[in-house]
């Protein structure tokens, strides 16, 4: 199915931190002349969660309807493109509703759903007769932002399932662009790729939360700090894509007999380096296995 690129209708189902970021989004586009929200439904657990969603888009309450989970196929069938952005250990639950696989047959679905490919969405849309026509026919694209989408500063991959035509990565591409940067990579690519655009900036702020504790060791209050030092970081990592290797850029920060070469020769013997590798590898196998964990 191609959807009226000029007037979508999108519901985002499990409608949390990060449907929301996304929902507000598209709701307030940055780009994309060619791409109008007509209507945007979401779907979230809970009445104080409706509730919620419901304050957090009310400039534009006249585009904007918020159910209850009670409603996904409801949602769904009113939709264009279908986001899915609840947790995935939630996924046998929402796709075991009557309705609800039959109702993503004809839409565009969008999953944000960790560790979930391409496969694992067409079997629990399909089922396991993967020969169908209508498995030829899904259109589906797998993605991972990160919570920076909250500030429209995320760094979103995405990937398609073969079957997927070009106009509607193309609307993929619109809607996770809202939130920042979108880039699309091959599936094969997607879990090391994924853990690093959504777990980096977790480890980072260990890293920043660690420093933080160095100074309020030597008497000085954390807040008095904070912004120093997360500033510093940013300007730091900007240097990067503007053309220094991080080794590089190391090295001419670490000047002989200096506190830098001193601090980075004590991370070493830490096996601070080693442990951030550790840690990412841990996080692409978690990845890997969670569509085989149903």
């Amino acid at each position: 199915m191609e959807v009226n690129v000029a007037h979508l209708k999108v519901a985002v189902i499990g409608c949390g931190t990060l449907g929301t970021a996304i929902a507000a989004g598209i709701l307030d586009p940055k780009y994309g002349e060619n791409f109008q929200l007509k209507r945007l439904i979401c779907t979230v657990g809970t009445e104080p969660s409706q509730r919620r969603v419901e304050a957090a888009f009310s400039n534009h309450k006249s585009r904007v309807t918020v159910f209850t989970a009670e409603e996904n196929v409801r949602a769904v069938q009113e939709a264009d493109v279908v986001l899915l952005a609840f947790k995935p250990f939630k996924r046998a639950d929402v796709f075991g509703v009557a309705g609800f696989k039959e109702a993503l047959r004809d839409k565009l679905v969008l999953s944000i759903m960790a560790g979930i490919t391409t496969n694992e969405l067409r079997r629990l849309t399909i089922g396991e007769d993967l020969g169908s026509h209508s498995s030829a026919s899904l259109q589906s694209v797998r993605a991972m932002p990160n919570m920076a989408a909250r500030i429209r500063e995320a760094v979103t991959l995405y990937t398609s399932s073969p079957t997927t035509t070009k106009e509607n990565v193309e609307i993929a591409s619109w809607v996770f662009g809202q939130v920042g940067e979108a880039h699309q990579i091959p599936e094969k690519s997607f879990d090391i790729c994924a853990v690093l655009v959504g777990c980096a900036g977790s480890l980072l702020l260990l890293a920043i939360d660690g420093l933080l504790d160095a100074a309020v060791a030597e008497g000085v209050r954390r807040p008095e700090v904070q912004n120093l030092v997360v500033n510093s970081a940013i300007g730091m990592m900007k240097l990067v894509p503007a053309g220094d290797h991080p080794g590089v850029l190391r090295e001419k920060i670490a000047s002989p007999g200096g506190c830098s070469i001193r601090a980075l020769l004590e991370l070493e013997k830490l096996g601070v380096r080693s442990a951030f590798t550790s840690a990412i590898l841990a996080a692409a196998e978690k990845s890997k296995n969670m569509s085989s964990t149903r």
